[in-house]
């Protein structure tokens, strides 16, 4: 790696000169993240914001191939299924599952039949908001024998039993039985295209059934309460873009169908193969399992897959991916306003896999008085040294901290980087900076580039015809 970045002819842009990292933001624990939540004004029910500081998400995925510290309080989704194609096999953030819980309000004593238990987290956490009876409702024989082998081996049947909650397990034979079951609350956990018609029966009187409904191709989580002298009543809360239920198994809850064993798919074997293709995949459709406002998850998708984002590998590794997913979301975070769960996840993408775009996404979380806003982009520079967004940032800062001559040799610098996707910026910034110092010839030829990559900019055709008028 270049350490004399004097060599390349830019003596005007020392790295030598700026300042070195001073504070590296990594994810926290859990517990810190459900903390933060709650200060956010996100999770204000404190029995559920206690429940998901006790109820480790980590523990309940597939093991993870390289070790990520903290994974677990990240705003990513972690696989507990090998087979991502099987819906409800990742389980969600913690944002998205402290609100649901604050929304569905368990409390002590309920009756609880979860459709869709999400590797057991969700089940952990319905145990520990006092529910006396859980029934876990998994439809594929194989999966359902893996949650309970699990739900042992992490010792769960000995919490269950100290809390004084009866825990069982059952698969859709349980829809077309005669039983004395009545549910405080039912939740269920993948999308549906109807009501479920076929577990009215089972809620009591003020119970609630919880579930997501397509409309509209939109998946919205629903609220339906059966009412005195029988009255359902339905109302709409939220967005949550959940995997839609196979067929026979809407058919089931919905109405229409008599459950048959003959056609209970069964589950597939763990291998490492599949394990490390969960992971590699668990991200890639950013919106699955997300809960929010439209507007939300339209921006949680462009974001996503925005030009911005240039971390590409062939034959990418685990801990490859899961920098780059860190990244992608620790961009998404920033856009949204929430710079220092941002930090961590760019810091942490870094640890793991270093590259340009993490560390100067990184920098740009801090305020332009914050040294570490400087110092970040060098070790973005650093890592890559063509990656011309790092060079352009650094110009915007010196700029803005009233450095105009210094900043135009880092503008320069970043258009004539090899790797810079948004040239037009840094020809845009060196007209600005070329205006205030009254080169109003060499802003004119700058604004003229400008222009020729950003032809629909209104801003930028005036600035050019500011500059012309000058010139004759």
């Amino acid at each position: 790696m270049e350490r004399d970045w004097r060599v390349r002819g830019i003596s005007d842009c020392d790295l030598e000169l700026l300042p070195e990292v001073f504070s590296w933001p990594k994810l926290c624990s859990q517990s810190e993240a459900v903390e933060r939540l709650a200060y956010m004004g996100t999770l204000e029910d404190s029995t559920v914001k206690d429940v998901l500081c006790k109820t480790p998400r980590g523990v309940h995925a597939l093991p993870l191939p390289s070790k990520v510290e903290n994974i677990e309080s990240s705003a990513l989704k972690l696989p507990w299924w090998p087979d991502l194609e099987t819906p409800n096999s990742l389980l969600p953030g913690l944002f998205e599952t402290g609100h649901i819980f604050q929304m569905v309000d368990i409390e002590q004593n309920d009756c609880v039949l979860l459709i869709g238990p999400r590797g057991n987290w969700w089940t952990e956490i319905i145990l520990h908001l006092g529910a006396k009876k859980i029934m876990v409702l998994e439809t594929d024989n194989g999966r359902r024998e893996v949650l309970q082998n699990r739900w042992r081996d992490l010792r769960l049947d000995i919490v269950a039993k100290a809390l004084n909650c009866e825990i069982e397990w059952c698969g859709l034979e349980y829809v077309n039985k005669e039983n004395s079951y009545v549910w405080d609350k039912i939740i269920i956990t993948g999308g549906l295209n109807t009501i479920p018609s076929n577990l009215l029966k089972d809620i009591d009187i003020n119970g609630e059934i919880w579930t997501p409904i397509k409309n509209n191709n939109r998946v919205v989580l629903q609220k339906i309460t059966k009412e005195i002298f029988g009255e359902i009543k339905s109302q709409q809360i939220t967005l949550w873009d959940v995997d839609m239920l196979d067929r026979y198994t809407e058919n089931i809850l919905c109405g229409s169908l008599i459950f048959e064993e003959d056609l209970v798919k069964e589950g597939l074997e763990e291998s490492p193969d599949l394990i490390r293709d969960a992971w590699l995949c668990a991200n890639e459709n950013p919106t699955r399992d997300r809960l929010g406002p439209e507007s939300l998850l339209e921006i949680i998708e462009e974001v996503w897959h925005s030009k911005d984002i240039l971390i590409e590998k062939n034959n990418i590794s685990v801990k490859d991916s899961i920098a780059k997913d860190l990244f992608k979301m620790g961009h998404v975070l920033q856009k949204i306003g929430v710079f220092r769960i941002a930090a961590e996840h760019h810091g942490t993408s870094y640890l793991l896999s270093p590259s340009a775009e993490s560390a100067c996404y990184l920098g740009k979380t801090y305020s332009i008085d914050n040294e570490d806003s400087l110092a970040w982009q060098r070790k973005a520079i650093e890592t890559n040294p063509h990656f011309g967004e790092a060079w352009n940032e650094i110009g915007e800062i010196l700029m803005k901290r009233g450095e105009v001559q210094n900043a135009i040799n880092w503008f320069r610098e970043a258009i004539a980087s090899k790797n810079y996707s948004k040239r037009g910026v840094a020809w845009t910034n060196l007209t600005r900076a070329q205006m205030e110092l009254n080169q109003d010839i060499s802003a004119f030829f700058s604004a003229q580039k400008a222009s020729e990559l950003f032809p629909d900019d209104k801003e930028l055709k005036e600035l050019l015809f500011y500059l012309s008028e000058d010139l004759v």
